[in-house]
């Protein structure tokens, strides 16, 4: 995370580069110490400082961030969420499975009620419809018995007719041959004499 903080080597001038090796041992090396002390010290605040500020902010983002047990907890629910779905699906898919078996055999139920229905209704029909031509053919032949009836009796009727038209036209012929032959009667002799009477006055 940055920095680890680590003991200071007094004697190592090596591991700093730049800075002298610290020593001591008494007598002159006393200020010597001091200068080489307060830079690292200095360093060293600035390092805290830095840390301190870096532990900040990862203790704020640490806080949004999920733990080794959040995450086994969210796998052990997302489990059993996943197993109660499985179940539940399957539990679904019979209970699909089952209706579906239930609804084919409703339907080959009513399937083979209607195919009854439909033979009944077929069967009804061919007897209606011959029982119909039954019907038809004895009207058409008691129809055509009254045609004949009428027929016949049309032709008596007209034959009556014709007979009695034939008398009356006969008896008219009759009636007007007797006149003409009343008239020649009469008109004959009256003729006769008047042409005899002629022949005497030229006489």
């Amino acid at each position: 995370m940055g920095y680890a903080l680590r003991d200071a080597p007094l004697n190592d001038a090596d591991h700093k580069p730049g800075l002298p090796a610290l020593r001591s041992s008494g007598g002159d090396g006393g200020g010597g110490m001091t200068e080489n002390i307060e830079p690292r010290v200095r360093k060293l605040e600035n390092d805290v400082a830095v840390i301190s500020h870096n532990l900040a902010v990862l203790t704020v983002r640490s806080e949004s961030f999920a733990t080794h047990a959040d995450v086994a907890n969210v796998r052990t629910e997302m489990a059993t969420m996943r197993g109660e779905l499985t179940e539940r699906m399957t539990f679904m898919g019979g209970e699909f499975k089952g209706e579906f078996i239930s609804l084919r055999g409703e339907m080959a139920l009513m399937r083979g009620e209607l195919k009854e229905e439909m033979a009944s209704l077929r069967g009804e029909l061919k007897e209606d419809i011959a029982s119909l031509k039954g019907e038809l053919k004895e009207d058409m032949a008691s129809l055509k018995g009254e045609l004949k009836e009428d027929m016949a009796s049309l032709k008596g009727e007209l034959k009556g007719d014709i007979v009695s038209l034939r008398g009356e036209i006969h008896e008219t012929l009759q009636k007007a041959i007797n006149k003409q032959t009343v008239l020649l009667l009469t008109i004959i002799p009256a003729t006769l004499a008047a042409i005899a009477a002629v022949a005497a006055w030229f006489k």
